[in-house]
């Protein structure tokens, strides 16, 4: 990484050596676990085609625009997602509570990561446990894989169903599928309910700590060691993503998958629930309102094209789901025509396809092994330059909150090793028995939902109304030399953005509904409790914030408080200029923030 020097602050600013390595880093964070696991079942739940339109019509019209203003900001002020809102002094709070976000982010994800390390270990074994009744995880009613296939192709529809992706109704008599045995009473042995976690599973502990280990030396040497190690995780994922799509397209019973995920219904788009779903998938995919787009962005040069390169990530992610929906739904296809059943009755969300569904039928496949592990390991390259990315940009946000920590010899090793290790202790309890239980807590309030659609309007609203969304947009033309669409951006940042934000966040509200797992166990109260006071504790940073900063401004009457917090603060920059360039060449970086008299 180059250092650049500060002329009036002496402060050095770390950019980014290559140009390619910011690219890439946004890559790994927009490109992780949900374009997979997420994005191809909305697709085929919410109509096909016409969810598709749905996804563009908010890609262009909310999160494009989004995008811009968040990597504008981290390079305007070349500050951490934390600071860099305090543009704003009223609205200072998204600061935190984008922390807050990121936090949970990253206690969540990990376990993801080592569920899938898990899988991944598993596939190496000869004897394919995971297709025979015969081990002591195995029930009464378990069936193996090869009986389903063999059942499903020579018995008639009404003496054989299904009603899951893994269940089956035979005569009357339910069966379970060998492979959700392996899964659910195997590598998960799942309690009954989360009241009883039982104890930590030794396996999953021991993917769960190479997990973080791993993450801990990818993120020690700070950004500049970072950056390194997206070139690898970034695009190895794709490759065999496209591999596994390849191979899924040539099976038979193929183009029946494909037909289910892509085939237009348009009437959907009458459904509040799909543009819902679009909005969520693009929001929660493309990594805005978490923080990581401004963190990222800072450390990029003054005059460097943001505008370009967000325009060819949010193409890669778009494509990076689509490919994954086609490799998703071709092989489900196959498994469909395998057991003679429809592509409906096999299709499943989350945990249920990645982890069960997917795994019976490449198990189906010749060399099942390797195609299991193929498909595991480019899970887990995928989540995994997420993961450290996020936590990177968190560590960014504890630089800017106490740089003191950081100016010791070996001070940034030793801060982040003791933030993984609180983080690592945090998550131990979904390696328990009923650790799916909590991670569904976390992953069903925490960081998605109402919360992105708060953080959505919060945002827009600072920059569009109290920044002001002309001024922000002649700080962009400065910094990268050209005009940008000024119309599109002023319209979305203060009417269209804002609006759809707020009705997509009422309405998340008005539909709300106790948590389940699986459509089948029903959370007990204080659950729903605990996953609202982890909502909560990040969205009410903004207007605990707000109060706060006009309790403490300048004023006679609320009015001129109110009048104080509102007036953004100036940036006067210039080019940065790397230090080894020629005395000549360098000219002075200012990011310093000159406020207004009256502002706080």
């Amino acid at each position: 990484m180059r250092k650049q020097k500060n002329a009036i602050s002496e402060k050095r600013a770390i950019t980014w050596k290559k140009q390619f390595d910011y690219l890439f880093s946004l890559l790994g964070l927009m490109i992780g676990l949900g374009n997979v696991w997420r994005f191809p079942y909305l697709c085929y739940k919410n109509g096909g085609g016409a969810f598709l339109i749905a996804y563009w019509a908010c890609v262009f019209v909310i999160i494009f625009p989004l995008i811009t203003m968040e990597t504008a900001l981290g390079q305007l002020t070349g500050q951490s997602s934390f600071k860099a809102w305090n543009i704003v002094p009223l609205t200072k709070g998204i600061g935190y509570a984008v922390l807050f976000l990121m936090f949970y982010y990253n206690l969540y994800y990990p376990v993801l990561l080592a569920w899938s390390l898990r899988w991944f270990v598993a596939s190496f074994s000869a004897s394919k446990p995971w297709t025979t009744c015969n081990n002591e995880w195995n029930s009464f009613n378990c069936l193996p894989l090869s009986e389903i296939a063999i059942d499903f192709n020579g018995n008639s529809t009404d003496q054989i169903s299904t009603n899951t992706s893994s269940d089956v109704v035979y005569h009357n008599l339910t069966y379970v599928s060998s492979v959700e045995e392996f899964w659910e009473n195997h590598i998960l042995d799942t309690t009954a309910d989360i009241n009883e976690l039982g104890g930590i599973k030794m396996e999953l502990l021991i993917c769960f700590t190479v997990i973080w280990i791993g993450t801990y030396f990818a993120i020690w040497k700070g950004i500049g060691w970072t950056s390194k190690i997206v070139y690898v995780t970034a695009t190895l994922p794709l490759v065999m993503m496209t591999i596994v799509c390849i191979r899924g397209v040539t099976l038979e019973g193929a183009l029946d998958g494909l037909e289910v995920y892509l085939k237009p219904d348009f009437v959907s788009l009458k459904r509040m629930e799909l543009w819902s779903d679009a909005a969520s998938q693009v929001l929660y995919s493309l990594g805005t309102c978490t923080g990581g787009l401004t963190a990222l962005s800072a450390y990029n040069k003054y005059n460097h094209n943001f505008f370009r390169d967000s325009i060819i990530l949010t193409a890669a992610n778009a494509g990076a789901s689509f490919i994954s929906g086609l490799a998703i739904f071709s092989v489900l296809g196959f498994l469909a025509h395998t057991k003679n059943t429809t592509v409906t009755e096999v299709a499943a969300s989350g945990p249920g396809l990645v982890f069960v569904a997917y795994p019976t039928a490449l198990s189906l496949l010749p060399l099942p092994q390797f195609w299991i592990a193929l498909f595991f390991l480019a899970l887990i390259f995928l989540g995994y330059d997420s993961l450290f990315v996020y936590q990177e940009t968190f560590m960014a946000c504890l630089r800017d909150i106490s740089p003191k920590l950081f100016k010791k010899k070996y001070s940034n090793e030793v801060v982040i090793a003791i933030v993984v290790v609180i983080m690592y202790l945090a998550g131990l309890p979904m390696t328990t028995r009923g650790g799916k239980y909590v991670l569904n807590i976390f992953n069903s309030y925490s960081v998605s939902g109402w919360c992105l659609y708060f953080m959505a309007f919060t945002e827009m609203i600072t920059i569009g109304w109290l920044y002001g969304g002309d001024k922000m947009l002649d700080d962009i033309n400065l910094m990268i030399g050209y005009n940008v669409p000024r119309l599109w951006m002023i319209i979305s940042w203060k009417y269209i953005g804002p609006i759809a934000s707020l009705i997509l966040m009422i309405n998340s509200l008005v539909s709300y509904q106790p948590l389940k797992y699986d459509q089948n166990y029903v959370y007990p109260v204080w659950t729903n409790v605990l996953g609202w006071m982890t909502a909560l504790n990040s969205i009410l940073c903004v207007p605990i914030l707000a109060i706060l900063v006009l309790w403490k401004a300048k004023g006679d009457s609320l009015l001129d408080k109110l009048r104080s917090t509102i007036v953004p603060k100036q940036f006067h920059s210039r080019r940065p200029v790397s230090i080894d360039e020629e005395p000549e060449q360098k000219e002075s970086l200012n990011f310093s923030c000159q406020k207004n008299d009256e502002n706080v």
